[in-house]
């Protein structure tokens, strides 16, 4: 007897320990509304976080009948008064604010009378168990590290763990994967008992080494929570911050030149290299070529091998001088380094392309053409001399033609002298003669001087003309009845054979105004006196 009396007592003992537990554990639950008063008429539903919440009947005493159901599942029903609610499992709750029959009424002789026709609803609120997340901030003073220079030898992480959930967190750990990093200094695990909702913890910082890559590398610090609600379920968060570590090894090619200069100066051009990394580089091919439009003053060899140790550099590995041939931007061509690191990986670097230099000066291009190629004797035979300055400086041109001993002069200009402005400025005359020679003639190609403001000066011909067959030819072979044959060249000193037959201008574009012109033709006549034009 007495043996049955201690049992009991110790079932009830259980029975009201469990039962004060259960209710403890309610008590903790922090609830989220999701619903202030939400309306459901007869039928209605509405679906919170998976669950859907029906009213499925009504009564008149001012009762709703409600079923919360979970993936097709009734999970648990109850009536409803004002002021009731019904709950599952501390996972979600429904409370009544208002239960309305919501009768019709109808008024006869000033007495009011409940019809059959109602419509009933209620006004809910939905709460559900809130959870706790943690909102993770991982952050450095930099995003890119480089091992080269020693500021960067250390990453200093710092890590803001803050609860921003809607419950308190339980059996709180933290972890931190520094990516393969080496830890100077700090912990990269913690523990809490519990983080309140809304709870900050205090800013963990850690200090982690720059290593030194042969490639840029990207490391991804990771800060991981894992934690417990009242219910023991478990969840897990993190943060991140992605740091790039520059490569170890650094070989910087540099190419400068003079920037600007005028036609006739010369261009300085130099290129240097230095190894800015930390390691050395053997067997180093450096590679340069000339720009396009100006030519070596001298014969120079771009090419050559050399060796850099770390923090080593070499000046004017090339360094060479350039005549412009032209007027115009020039932008240089790449010196390339090409070579094999210490790891057996072969790379190439290139030296900046934005090296740039302008030459200043007139560029005559002188064509001469003619209106047939095959004709009788005595015939006429018109000649077309075009001058064009396409450079970015005015010049004075005087430009001049000569007849041959087998033709005769009949009328025309075939001298001319003037200004041609800059960017395509041009002249053109002609002038017709007669043929009196039978045979292959060939017209000798017409001469331009020139002489701009900065005492520029030089002389270019035009190509030689096509041969010109009088009467029976002597040969019939390249001879054509076709279009007339035209040159044009801007070579100095002496003849071309580029043949272009597009670019005549019959009117004259304006010179420099009145003053340029006096200027230039001034200039001429000073160079006749001297002998030179």
């Amino acid at each position: 007897m007495a043996k049955k009396i201690v049992l009991i007592a110790l079932l009830v003992v259980f029975i009201f320990s469990s039962l004060s537990t259960a209710a403890l554990a309610a008590d903790d639950v922090e609830w989220v509304e999701k619903l202030d008063g939400k309306k459901l008429y007869w039928g209605d539903s509405v679906t919170v976080t998976g669950y859907v919440i029906k009213a499925e009947d009504f009564h008149e005493d001012g009762a709703v009948f409600i079923t919360i159901s979970k993936d097709g599942e009734e999970l648990k029903s109850g009536p409803l008064t004002a002021g009731m609610e019904l709950e599952y499992d501390d996972e979600i709750k429904v409370y009544a604010q208002k239960v309305d029959p919501n009768y019709e009424t109808i008024k006869k002789d000033g007495i009011e009378f409940r019809t059959g026709n109602w419509n009933p609803y209620a006004e809910l609120d939905v709460l559900i168990r809130g959870k706790p997340e943690f909102d993770i901030d991982v952050d450095t003073e930099q995003d890119t590290y480089d091992p080269k220079y020693a500021a960067d030898s250390r990453i200093d992480v710092t890590i803001n763990v803050k609860n921003d959930g809607d419950a308190k967190a339980e059996n709180v750990v933290l972890t931190i994967d520094t990516a393969g990093l080496e830890v100077i200094s700090g912990k990269t695990k913690y523990t809490y008992t519990e983080v309140l909702k809304g709870e900050s913890k205090e800013p963990i910082t850690l200090t982690l080494k720059v290593p030194a890559p042969w490639e840029d590398t990207n490391f991804k610090i990771i800060a991981k929570t894992t934690c417990q609600d009242i219910k023991d379920e478990e969840y897990e968060n993190e943060g991140s911050k992605t740091v790039k570590i520059k490569q170890k090894w650094d070989l910087v090619v540099s190419k400068s030149a003079t920037k600007e200069r005028h036609m006739g100066e010369p261009v300085y051009v130099s290129v240097n290299v230095r190894n800015g990394g930390l390691c050395d580089i053997n067997n180093i091919e450096l590679t340069d070529s000339i720009v396009s439009g100006m030519r070596l003053e001298k014969e120079t060899e771009l090419s050559t091998t050399l060796s850099l140790k770390a923090g080593e550099a070499a000046a004017e590995v090339f360094k060479y001088t350039l005549i412009p041939e032209k007027p115009g931007d020039f932008t240089f061509p790449k010196t390339t380094a090409s070579f094999t690191l210490a790891n057996g990986q072969s790379k190439t670097v290139n030296s900046d392309n934005s090296e740039k230099t302008k030459i200043y000066g007139p560029n005559i291009i002188l064509t001469k053409s003619l209106d047939k190629t095959k004709l009788n004797p005595g015939d006429e035979l018109t000649v077309t001399l075009t001058a064009k300055n396409t450079g970015n400086v005015d010049s004075s041109v005087t430009v001049t033609d000569t007849v041959p001993p087998e033709a005769k002069f009949i009328s025309g200009e075939k001298d001319f002298k003037g200004v041609l402005q800059s960017g395509g400025g041009a002249k053109t005359i002609k002038y017709v003669i007669q043929m009196h020679s039978e045979g292959e003639i060939q017209l000798p190609p017409c001469k331009a001087t020139f002489l701009d403001l900065e005492d520029y000066k030089g002389e270019v011909y035009s190509s030689t003309p096509p041969v010109v067959y009088v009467g029976t030819p002597v040969s019939l072979e390249g001879s054509s009845e076709g279009p007339s044959g035209s040159t044009e060249s801007n070579e100095e000193k002496k003849p071309t054979s580029s043949v272009n037959t597009g670019d005549e201008e019959d009117e004259d574009t304006p010179g420099f105004g009145p003053v340029l012109t006096a200027l230039g033709l001034l200039g001429v006549a000073g160079l006749r006196k001297k002998g030179i034009v």
